[in-house]
């Protein structure tokens, strides 16, 4: 039988290593700019249209990713399902559960079932989004791997804050109507005066949702793969491996709490959005 290795070995040994990385010189400097990992320069040049750039970005190639790994994904649970479920049907039945009861289900007292492909299919696109941004793909900086998110575009997220921001006052006016639903915004029992100014602040109110709906997504998004890449870059810059390992060390720790952080927004998007569609349906009158 092999012999256990004392812990005063298996600590000699840490240090050994820690001081052979020390002292081993490292390779020459190199430079990473983070901010030049958020430039979208054309992949694609296309022509304007106006003051609209059609021109193919990493931003665009990250959103057909998403679309497309949702649409295969989708067609592969489509021809797949069967009455015993394997690991993966389990997994996106776990996840339809989250959407439809964790999330809709828990906050709108009515019209669930209406907006509920709406607030789930935002909840797996944003979530999908995010987990894609943690893959290396070849669109960094010289077509090198790199990290990047679509929801790290502020377009990206405003225009699905948008969509959030439309179907709220939809929902509310088609079941309120117009007049009794833009009534609402004011208590009834105010003065005349005091009433109108609530209904300013209310106006104002819904545009502050509409962006801190997008700038939430887009800024928790930009925060993590920015950190990540100053630990990249700071590993570059140091001419050691010791530094370099307790950096990439340091690096693997924000990435598994960028996984989190990931799921946890795509959920805040959803849940958020549930909860102002769930408002404009149960105004009081």
């Amino acid at each position: 039988m092999l012999k256990r290795v004392p812990r005063w070995a298996k600590l000699i040994g840490v240090v050994v290593v820690l001081v052979g990385l020390a002292l081993i010189p490292g390779r020459a400097k190199q430079q990473l700019e983070v901010a030049k990992e958020f430039e979208l320069t054309p992949i694609v040049k296309l022509p304007h249209v106006g003051p609209v750039d059609l021109s193919i970005n990493k931003a665009v190639v990250y959103l057909w990713i998403a679309t497309a790994v949702i649409a295969v994904a989708a067609l592969v649970i489509n021809r797949t399902l069967k009455a015993r479920p394997g690991r993966f049907q389990l997994a996106m039945e776990g996840l339809f559960e989250l959407a439809r009861n964790g999330i809709v289900g828990s906050v709108m007292k009515s019209g669930a079932d209406t907006w509920f492909p709406y607030i789930g299919a935002a909840f797996v696109f944003v979530l999908v989004s995010n987990v894609i941004g943690l893959v290396p793909l070849p669109f960094a900086e010289h077509n090198q791997l790199g990290f990047y998110a679509a929801t790290a575009n502020l377009y990206v997220t405003l225009t699905l804050a948008l969509f959030t921001f439309a179907f709220t006052h939809y929902a509310g006016i088609k079941k309120n109507g117009p007049v009794h639903y833009f009534k609402n915004w004011m208590p009834k029992g105010a003065p005349p005066v005091l009433r109108e100014f609530i209904f300013v602040i209310h106006g104002v109110s819904e545009i502050f949702r509409l962006v801190s709906l997008s700038v939430r997504l887009f800024a928790n998004m930009v925060a993590g793969h920015a950190i990540l890449a100053v630990f990249f870059a700071m590993a570059l810059i140091f001419q050691s491996y010791l530094a370099a390992a307790i950096l990439q060390g340091g690096s693997a720790m924000i990435y598994l709490f960028e996984i989190f952080v990931a799921v946890i927004q795509a959920f805040i998007f959803a849940i958020l959005s549930a909860v102002y569609i769930g408002g404009a349906l149960e105004q009081e009158h």
